[in-house]
């Protein structure tokens, strides 16, 4: 039996050293992508460098709109185009952390065209989705534009609600005889539909400033 205590000794401090080390508060565990509804559902779980739940005002302001659009990328699915953006974690009425896709339940992304100006007016395209959180916590879940209907749409101003799919609703404005294919990000907002905290809106300055560069979808 002796023999075997150097043995028991080593496994039982083995399994004590895993478990302080899994559940000690000195060890936290950082995940940032999650599949699970439970996890997807606690704000926790974002990475610690987009919680901004101990901001407020300026500083809140300036690192929400940095983080949506250091965040920002463009994507494609056979024709079509999307913009995805980086999500992060505020604080809730209540002090509780809060994802920003729980306050702000649309996006809309404003674009200039590239094109014929009409009355000295470039093309204009505004797209709005609902603000819905990516599979990965960190960002937010792709808006898609479905380009392959838009072209197949006679040119005009006006609005188009596309429900299946991916819904969403894209508003043109100073269109001519042709849909333009290139397309600048000019400004980005989301929307707070209780009006509780209100509208938080990227515009054209903080935009460039942000980006250093121009945000461009091609059709």
């Amino acid at each position: 039996m002796k023999a075997y205590i150097p043995a028991i000794a080593l496994i039982f401090f083995f399994a004590v050293g895993f478990f302080t080390h899994k559940y000690s508060q000195q060890f936290p565990a950082e995940v940032s992508e999650y599949d699970g509804l439970t996890a997807r559902r606690d704000p926790a779980a974002i990475k610690k460098v987009y919680d901004f739940s101990n901001l407020e005002g300026s500083a809140l302001s300036f690192a929400a709109k940095q983080r949506l659009l250091e965040g920002a990328e463009v994507l494609h699915d056979k024709k079509d185009v999307g913009v995805s953006l980086g999500h992060f974690v505020i604080k809730g009425q209540g002090g509780e952390k809060q994802f920003a896709c729980n306050r702000y339940e649309k996006v809309v992304l404003a674009f200039e065209g590239e094109g014929i100006a009409v009355a000295g007016q470039l093309p204009e395209m505004e797209v709005e989705s609902a603000c819905e959180i990516s599979n990965d916590i960190n960002r937010i879940a792709a808006i898609w534009i479905p380009v392959s209907r838009i072209m197949g749409e006679t040119v005009a101003d006006g609005e188009f609600d596309f429900r299946d799919g991916h819904p969403v609703k894209m508003r043109f404005a100073n269109v001519s005889d042709q849909w333009p294919t290139v397309w600048r990000l000019r400004s980005v907002k989301l929307v707070d539909p209780k009006g509780t905290y209100g509208d938080m809106t990227v515009d054209p300055n903080e935009l460039r400033v942000i980006l250093k560069r121009p945000f461009i979808l091609e059709f």
